[in-house]
């Protein structure tokens, strides 16, 4: 499913859009970043929990399976949170280029 939300040169007028314009969408997108970072601590929080179960029922036991499984998730996880700081960071730089353009 396409996004029509998303600006395309046509939807300006001239192609070119104003300040405000881009500010505003601009802004927008870090919005959009703020909540896909939440969504992406609530996966992490949700694989912490999955971790927490592997690590449960795998005590007692070294079976090459399950640990490979808690390693992935842990994988998963680090990648998750790799995930969320460069989104945060991107935020960032948007908001920063939002000051820059006054």
């Amino acid at each position: 499913m396409q996004n029509t939300d998303i600006p395309s040169r046509g939807r300006w007028k001239d192609g070119m859009a104003s300040i405000e314009q881009v500010k505003a969408e601009i802004a927008q997108a870090a919005e959009q970043s703020n909540t896909t970072t939440s969504q992406i601590q609530a996966a992490i929080e949700g694989t912490d929990q999955v971790l927490a179960r592997l690590r449960a029922v795998s005590a007692g036991t070294g079976h090459p399976a399950i640990s490979e499984a808690i390693a992935r998730a842990e994988q998963s996880k680090q990648r998750l949170i790799e995930a969320a700081t460069t989104l945060q960071g991107s935020t960032v730089a948007a908001r920063h280029y939002i000051s820059i353009l006054g």
